[in-house]
Formats: structure tokens, sequence, C-alpha cells
């Protein structure tokens, strides 16, 4: 019997839904011996939890209805792709500038601006823990004049460099000052938002009235991903993805047939080096990517591109050593491999089960929609490769392949400290290419209904996408504020300069104020809690590079630990502070340094004493 397109996609659609029940009910099933060979230590360690487990879940609850979609879509519409013709597909002319998005483009930018200028800047409470990522780091370098060497840090160099070129920049060692650097990556976050989205609508086949509004609403989603929130930046694009917006800007014209070539090779090289350097899995996850580039451009025999990005990768890759030093280098490989190796150990948390964990994990819901958000993404790039023809852009469709795979590796994020936060910044790439594709096919449906399409003529497009952007200023009204507008250079300029007291509590203040005292012939302090703010209060460099304990959790470094601590003999340690445990705001698992950190505890106990306990510190002198 024939079977009818209708009936063919309802038992694809059949089968697609039955796969993911499938691999949900088979989540759990799925795990792997715990193998802690580093002797981190962690929730997922405490509870004898491999964190492997999740990525092999993922990768099958993915995975396995997109290639059961593949052989759906062989087996009922005799649907093939052609790789030769997506690997090979001939080169065209260099496409001319969509002249017609400037305006929009333009339009975009000023109220990105005007935004940025509104921001109020109220955020006067110290994250002890979270400030601390950068502000003891940064303090660090002042004094020793060493990044990598002087600070173990959790994110990479960019919680040492970012807040020493604002101090450096506005001349002043403030909170403030330090904390700017967050606006102003997400300004650039959201600038940069605007010109992916005019990359994206320049390779479309759409029709240029269409390619208006395509751009007007992807903008505002992409911009709209973004957001002013510090210290901590959880939003879907946080200020850490500057360096993923970039790479796609200069990597989607390498498919687009540019005239600059050469130029976007190069920088996409920079780029995928210099990550690295400031944020350890971005990092990783670009350079994976260009790797996968380099395995294209083989097949393609173009071996002189491949040469060029090697050639501009070492030759960035040896300028960064001769700028930062080959010491630091050093420390910096150390501590890299560390954090990639040990991370999921010491901070990772159980992904929650798809679908069955939406009403009792806080997670769950989350968790649920990410994954589908991730499976989609997979089918409707898959479905594009079916497609006889470029309906969607001009461009090689083994692009969209390889921003697939971007956005799959990325979702490691997601699997590794899986909680709401961390998921919702791991859907980024996601929504993007599921609004792609969903707004694309949708304005193509618009393009073949006469009625339609006679009634939306370029005027009324133009009149369309301006609705769209007053809508979307009205809805967000209290982003623009004419005040902090005409009073942002007063508002920056407090912010700046506003005193360290006047972001903690009273509580603390005293706390200081005896540490202050009792520490006044000291040249460093060393801190053995989440309070890694402390040692930037008291204005002198932690004693060791691990400013930040808990991460020296794998035995190697316990014991490079110690050592440092015998070399240094600080008189005192600050062992326990008032949010030792951090279980609800900051999140940390409520799992205490003393526990993560064995050795380095039991020396600890062994050579010092109490010496004040108050308002929940703790403070052990050197016997």
């Amino acid at each position: 019997m024939k079977l009818s397109n209708l009936q063919k996609n309802f038992y694809i659609l059949f089968s697609l839904v039955a796969s993911v029940l499938i691999a949900t009910i088979l989540w759990d099933k799925i795990t792997l011996p715990l193998n802690n060979t580093i002797g981190a230590r962690g929730i997922l360690v405490e509870k004898g939890y491999n964190p492997n487990n999740d990525t092999i879940r993922y990768i099958f609850f993915i995975t396995f209805p997109i290639i059961l979609f593949f052989f759906l879509n062989l087996i009922f519409k005799k649907k093939k792709i052609n790789i030769n013709q997506i690997i090979f597909e001939k080169e065209e002319k260099v496409q001319k500038k969509e002249y017609i998005l400037v305006i929009p483009s333009l339009i975009f930018v000023l109220l990105i601006i005007l935004e940025f200028l509104s921001l109020n800047l109220s955020n006067y409470r110290l994250d002890l823990l979270h400030d601390g990522d950068f502000l003891t780091p940064a303090l660090n370098y002042f004094h020793t004049k060493n990044f990598w060497i002087s600070s173990y840090t959790v994110h990479g160099g960019s919680d040492i460099l970012y807040p020493v070129l604002m101090w450096k920049i506005f001349g002043i060692e403030s909170i403030g000052a330090a904390r700017s650097y967050f606006i102003f990556l997400i300004l650039m976050v959201k600038l940069l938002s605007v010109f992916l989205a005019y990359q994206l609508t320049k390779i479309s086949n759409l029709t240029k009235e269409n390619k208006v509004l395509f751009f007007t609403i992807f903008s505002l989603v992409l911009i709209s991903m973004s957001h002013y929130n510090f210290p901590l930046n959880y939003s879907y694009f946080s200020y850490r993805d500057i360096y993923v917006i970039l790479f796609l800007i200069f990597f989607i014209n390498l498919f687009a047939f540019s005239e600059f070539r050469t130029l976007y090779t190069i920088l996409i090289s920079i780029i995928a080096v210099i990550s690295i350097f400031f944020h350890i899995d971005i990092g990783v996850y670009l350079n994976l990517i260009l790797a996968f580039y380099i395995f294209y451009l083989f097949f393609l025999k173009k071996y002189g591109e491949i040469s060029l990005i090697i050639l501009s990768a070492v030759f960035t890759l040896f300028f960064a050593i001769y700028l930062i030093g080959v010491d630091e280098f050093k420390a910096f490989l150390d501590h890299t491999t560390t954090i990639i190796f040990s991370m999921d150990l010491m901070h990772g948390l159980k992904y929650p089960v798809p679908f069955f964990s939406m009403e009792g994990n806080q997670h769950g819901a989350r968790a649920t929609r990410g994954l589908l958000l991730q499976l989609t993404a997979g089918l409707l790039v898959l479905n594009y490769m079916f497609s006889d023809q470029n309906k969607i852009t001009s461009s090689k469709k083994i692009l969209f392949i390889f921003f697939f795979f971007l956005s799959f590796i990325m979702y490691k994020n997601a699997l590794g400290r899986s909680d709401a936060t961390h998921i919702r910044m791991s859907t980024d790439l996601p929504i993007l290419i599921n609004c792609f594709f969903i707004l694309n096919y949708f304005l193509i449906y618009i393009e073949k209904k006469n009625k339609i399409k006679n009634f939306l003529n370029q005027k009324t497009f133009f009149i369309i996408s301006a609705a769209i952007v007053i809508l979307f200023y009205i809805l967000n009204h209290n982003n623009y504020r004419i005040e902090n507008i005409i009073n942002f250079n007063n508002n920056f300029s407090r912010f700046i300069n506003l005193k360290d007291n006047d972001f903690i509590d009273q509580k603390t203040v005293k706390f200081l104020t005896y540490y202050k005292r009792i520490s006044e012939n000291d040249s460093c302090i060393q801190n053995f809690t989440f309070d890694l703010a402390i040692p930037y209060l008291l204005k002198k460099p932690s004693c060791t590079k691990y400013f930040s304990s808990w991460l020296a959790s794998p035995i190697v470094k316990q014991k490079d630990y110690i050592n440092q601590i015998k070399k240094i003999r600080p008189t005192y340690i600050l062992y326990r502070s008032s949010a030792t445990n951090y279980d609800v705001y900051y999140g940390v698992d409520a799992l205490e340094t003393h526990k993560r950190l064995q050795l380095v505890n039991s020396f600890i106990l062994s050579n010092y004493k109490q010496h004040y306990e108050a308002d929940g510190y703790i403070i052990l002198k050197k016997n």
C-alpha cells in the first residue's frame, strides 16, 4: 500500500516521539562506575557518581532520534543526502553587501547604546565568592606582576586580565571599576549580536523585503538574550560568549564566498587561540571547531588555507607566550589541564532526568527544555541537509553542520554544572539555530502565498519591522531612562569611586577591622574559605596561588598547596567564614573546603590552632 505524504509525516513524527521516550526511559540505565584517579572531591564524588554518565546519556538522547529521523526519511521519502554536493559545492560569486539592512542596523546600534547609557549601576552588594573570583587575582597581579603563577582561577585568564585592565584604564583599584568590565563586555555582546544577525540575514535567499523583517526579528531575539547582570552573568549570551559570537561572524564569511577570505581565516585562528587564555571552556570548544574545519579543508584539498590557519594559530600562540613569558605559559598549561580534567568532579551536579524530573526538581524543567532545544536544532539542520536545493541560504549547507556541532559540544557546560543557570547559558546556540530556521521557513511560506505576498509590499515590510522595534521599545521601557542617559558620566564615575565599605555589611566590616589589626605585620593573607574577596578587602595578596582553595582538590594540587604553605609560613589562616557552606545563595553544594581538601586540612590542623571565633568566622594561628 502506497502511503500519502501525510501518513509518512505522521509515522516519522510518531517514531521521533517514541525515540525520545525510549531515550528518556534508558537515561538512568546508562551508568559508568566512578573513576577518580586524581582524588578530586565534590558532591558527585561524595555520591559515587561518574559525571561522564551525563555526557553519554546526552549523546544518546540527541543522536538516537536524529539517526532515526535520517533513516526514516531514506525509507519513507526516499530522501538522500548528497555528501559530495555538500562538501564540494561549487563556489559562487562574491555576494554584494545588503545595504537595505544598514538603516535597521544603525537603529539597533543606537538603541543598544541608549540602553547602556540608561544603566542604573545600583548593585552595591558584594558577593564574597563570585566577586572574589576576580578581585583577589587582580590584586595578586598588582603585588606580584604575575598572572597564572600568582592565582589559580576557576574560569581562566579573564578572572585576572579583565579587572586589571579596568583598574589601569580608570586609574583606581575599586570594586566598581573591576565590575565595570561586565557591562562593557555585555555592550559588545549586544552590538556583535546585531552583526551576527546581519551575517546570517545576508546569506539567506529571502527577498529584500523579507530580509528586513527577518533581520529585525532575529536581531531582537539575539539582543534580548544578553543582560547587564553582575557579578553573576548567566544570560543566554553571557560576557563569556563574546569570543563565540566573534568567531561565528568571521566564520560565516568563509562560507559566503567573501573577497576577504584570507583575512577571515586568519581572524578565526587568532580568536580560537586567544579565547583559551581567557576562558578555558570556550577556548576548547572553538579550537575543536577549528580542528574540524581544518579536517574539512583537507577533503577540499585546500592546503594553502590549512597552512594559513596553522601558521596564524602558531604565531598567535608564540606571540602570547612572548607577552606573558615562558613561566607564565607553563603555569597556564598546568592550570588549564587540571581544570579540564577535574572540574566536573569538583563542581559537577547530576543532570536531571528529562521529563520525569520536571515536577520534583527545581532544575528539571529547564534541563528538559535544553535537551529538546538541542534535539530540534539537530533535526532542523538534518532536514535542511535533505533539501534538494538551498531553500534557506545561498551558502554551503555544511556551515550549519558546523553550527550544530558547536552547539552540541558547548552543551557540555550544562552537563558539567547542571543547575538552571548553567543550563540556560548552554541553550544560546540551540535557540539561535531554532529561531533561524523557524523564522526562515515562516517567511518563505509567506512568499509563496500570492495574496499575502501582494499585501506585503516593500513599504508594508518596513512598517511591520518598525512596529516590531517600537513594540520592543515599549515592552522594555524600563531599560531606557532619560535621566540616567543625561547623567551617565556622573553615575559611572560615582560607581567606580565607591569605597569598599559601601559594598559590605557591618558584620564583615567588624571582622575585617579585627583581621587588619592582627595581621598588620603580615605581607599576605591565607584564606581557606569560600569568601574569596577577603584578601582583596584586606588589601593584601593571597599567600599562595590557591586563593580559591576548593580548586586545589586533586591530590597533586593539595600537595603543592601544602608545600606553598610550608614555604610562606603564614601566621594566620582564615579557616571558616560566616558563609562557609554557600548552600543557598552561592550554590557550592554545601561541601566545605576542609572536606574537599582533606590532606591540606590535616596539615593545617596539625600546625595551627584556633585563635579567634566570632560571627561564624574562625581564624587559626601558627603553633
